[in-house]
Parts: structure tokens; C-alpha cells; sequence
């Protein structure tokens, strides 16, 4: 569903239709959990895994290539694809799930880094508004990504416990404790806040169109063009 948002909102306001293609990564990444967490076969655990390598080098290249001239040429992409393959296969024949988070750490390290210092980058015109909430947008990505990674880590070394919790108190209070579906919701919050990050970013680097502001349902958020003096908070 957050794919689908995404894609709305990035044609509905005209955005570059790589963000689109940001939005099909996630969606990618959200079919082979599910193909997964439905057959824990071997062969859709890494169509659970794998796609989050290549989704990740997808936000790095939106994070990097930020100016409407592409500073980095076909030399970017050329290297997040090489890294993805070289990931891919390394994975399939180490077969242990620490190297693909040491993989992946590494990917969102990197975004992570240089959102920070795009953020402080912006023109000074959109460092009022706009900065504010781009801040605050890494901020909640940040949040749910982190959030998402301790509750991950608690479902992992309190499995039986919690297991026995829901036996005992049923549904759907016992739903609550099942910390990997929080940890499938809390990352995918987090990267969507990331996306449209980084599509408010390249509009200010681009300093051409309309200027924009965000708009909230529930935890959900939207760019649309601002109507008269933006606001302040």
C-alpha cells in the first residue's frame, strides 16, 4: 500500500519517474517477504533478502545524484549494480545471514551519512520550511528504522517467551507481541519517509517549479505544491 501511495503522489505532482521506480523496489522487496514468510523455502528467503541490497542501492543513487545534472555519470549506477551482483552471488554461496547484514549495513551507512550532509546542503531559499521538515523526515526514518531493528532483535533472542505469551492471552491482544510484523512496518515507514525526503531534496537542488509542503494522514505524509505563503512549522 505505501508503494502504491508513493507512486501516486510522485505522478500526481510530476516528480522524475525514478522515484517510481524507488517505490517498485520497496513493493519488490514487501512480494518476496511475503512469497517467504509464506513458504520459508530457501529459494524465496532470498527473494526476501536479496531485493533489500538492491532497494538500498537504489536510495543511494537518488541520495548521491541530487542536482538536475547528474554528477556522477553512468559511473554510479554501473557500480551499485556491480555491487549488487557481486553481493548476490558472494551470498548464495557464503549462505550466512550475518554478511548480508554486514552488506546491507553498509548500503544504508551510506545513505544514512550523506542524507545528513544533503540536508545541510540545501539552498539557502528552502532553509526555513522545507529544511525543517526534510530534517524531520531523516529523523522519523531514522526512528522507525531503529525501532524496527530493536524490536527485530527482541522477537529474535525472546521468540519462545513471547510465543507462550500469545498462547496464553490469545487473539488479538497476542498479536501485538509479534515483533517481526512491527519490524516489516516500522522499515517500511522508514524508507518511505526516506523517498520523499528525497524527492522535497531534489526539488530544492533543481530550484525550479513550485515550492512544496507536507501534508499528513495519520502516519502517513505527501508533498503538494504550497498555496500561498508556506507555512512555519
Amino acid at each position: 500500500f505505501l508503494a502504491l501511495f508513493g507512486i501516486y503522489n510522485t505522478i500526481t505532482n510530476g516528480f522524475s519517474k525514478s522515484f517510481v521506480i524507488a517505490h517498485l523496489s520497496v513493493m519488490f522487496v514487501g512480494v518476496g517477504s511475503w512469497l517467504f514468510h509464506m513458504t520459508l523455502q530457501y529459494e524465496m528467503q532470498l527473494l526476501d533478502e536479496l531485493p533489500m541490497i538492491y532497494a538500498a542501492c537504489v536510495m543511494v543513487w537518488h541520495i548521491f545524484e541530487i542536482h538536475p545534472q547528474k554528477r556522477y555519470g553512468i559511473l554510479l549506477p554501473l557500480f551499485l549494480v556491480g555491487y549488487s551482483a557481486f553481493v548476490s552471488y558472494s551470498y548464495i554461496i557464503i549462505n550466512n545471514p550475518v554478511y548480508h547484514q554486514i552488506c546491507y549495513g553498509l548500503v544504508v551507512g551510506t545513505i544514512v551519512i550523506r542524507s545528513v550532509y544533503v540536508c545541510h546542503k540545501i539552498p539557502a531559499a528552502y532553509q526555513g520550511y522545507e529544511q525543517l521538515w526534510m530534517s524531520r523526515l531523516l529523523w522519523l526514518g531514522a526512528g522507525c528504522f531503529g525501532g524496527a531493528f530493536l524490536v527485530w532483535n527482541i522477537d529474535n533472542q525472546f521468540c519462545d517467551i513471547l510465543r507462550g505469551w500469545r498462547h496464553t492471552v490469545g487473539l488479538p491482544i497476542g498479536a501485538i507481541s509479534e515483533l517481526h510484523g512491527w519490524w516489516h512496518i516500522g522499515t517500511s515507514l522508514g524508507v518511505y519517509y526516506f523517498i520523499v525526503y528525497c524527492e522535497w531534496v531534489h526539488q530544492a537542488m533543481s530550484g525550479k517549479g513550485p515550492r512544496y509542503e507536507i501534508e499528513w494522514v495519520g502516519p502517513l505524509c505527501y508533498l503538494r505544491p504550497a498555496k500561498g505563503q508556506l507555512k512555519t512549522n
